[in-house]
């Protein structure tokens, strides 16, 4: 297979890659040559940025290419114009967040409602129009490449590589040990994927030429916070305790979900850890044990650390953890 990745560099589009070479298909990387120069020299590298030239794309035919890189449907319109009759499959790399949830939301399927931009005219993206930017992408997509799209609403992405550090913090955290703040109720859901698990997947279904909508989310089964972090600690390290936090108490100190703990969503967005990945599973998908991820993570942490300003600082944490147990007596 000839395979042409927009992107494929830095952390999925990477793992596509090196799966991608390891199966003995013919790669071509588009990048703008900025991060990890001289990577994957198996490979085709073509430079450029999609937002201001796209003449490295000029030449050329792929049986499938995966769009890692698109925020804006602009970018994604480029894309179809430089590439019209010269490729098979066109995977669009999307993401859980174009759903609108409401407060409270059990969750969602693909066919569940997608949120519109607040407003039309900007090109700014953010936690406030990511979503909205995501669904006219996958729009634009789906009008560009018909019965050739293949769109993947991904949740969280996590392992070797990740530059957010929003899971790696979990795991810097429980391998430095001691008594370790874990947030809220451990019966809430938590979902993340593992980005090797989802090239893999994608890898697959552009072998299959598989097109339609999905919602690439992991684990493969439902799964808790409770148990991801007790199976985490385990992996890790044994020695440490999790002590677990009131989520309403939490809130009133104004820790803030998602960035002081990475990961924790509060009960009122929970929805987004409730995504249906039905649809995957039955397309194939599986997912690493999750302490697998975690290990691996871990041996990853020199190449990727956890970058700075990423989750609660050691001394506010302890702060917390002491209030919190003064409260309780």
């Amino acid at each position: 297979m000839k395979l042409l990745v927009l992107g494929g560099t830095r952390f999925l589009g990477r793992h596509i890659a090196e799966q991608a070479l390891a199966q003995g298909h013919a790669v071509t990387l588009f990048h703008r040559g900025r991060c990890r120069p001289g990577l994957l020299p198996e490979a085709e590298h073509r430079i450029g940025d999609r937002n201001v030239d796209l003449q490295a794309l000029s030449g050329g035919t792929w049986d499938a290419c995966i769009d890692t890189s698109a925020y804006l449907p602009r970018q994604v319109a480029a894309i179809a114009e430089v590439l019209a009759g010269r490729v098979g499959q066109y995977q669009l790399i999307s993401s859980v967040s174009v759903y609108e949830l409401a407060d409270g939301a059990v969750g969602a399927d693909e066919d569940s409602p997608l949120q519109r931009l607040p407003d039309p005219l900007t090109e700014t993206v953010d936690e406030r129009t990511y979503g909205g930017f995501k669904a006219l992408c996958e729009a634009q997509a789906q009008q560009a490449f018909g019965a050739t799209c293949l769109i993947a609403r991904p949740g969280l992405i996590v392992g070797p590589y990740d530059p957010t550090g929003r899971y790696t913090w979990w795991v810097q955290r429980l391998l430095r040990g001691g008594k370790v703040l874990a947030p809220g109720d451990p019966a809430t859901p938590v979902q993340w994927l593992d980005a090797r698990d989802a090239a893999r997947w994608l890898l697959r279904q552009a072998q299959r030429g598989s097109s339609g909508v999905f919602n690439l989310v992991g684990p493969q089964e439902a799964t808790t916070l409770g148990d991801w972090l007790t199976r985490t600690r385990a992996a890790l390290n044994p020695s440490a305790t999790l002590q677990w936090v009131a989520e309403d108490w939490l809130l009133a100190q104004g820790v803030a979900p998602w960035s002081d703990l990475p990961v924790w969503l509060p009960r009122s967005m929970a929805g987004l850890h409730r995504t249906s990945n039905r649809r995957a599973v039955q397309a194939g998908f599986t997912a690493l044990p999750p302490e697998q991820t975690a290990i691996d993570v871990a041996a990853a942490l020199a190449d990727t650390p956890v970058p700075a300003g990423v989750g609660l600082a050691p001394q506010r944490e302890r702060e917390l953890l002491d209030a919190w147990q003064t409260q309780e007596r």
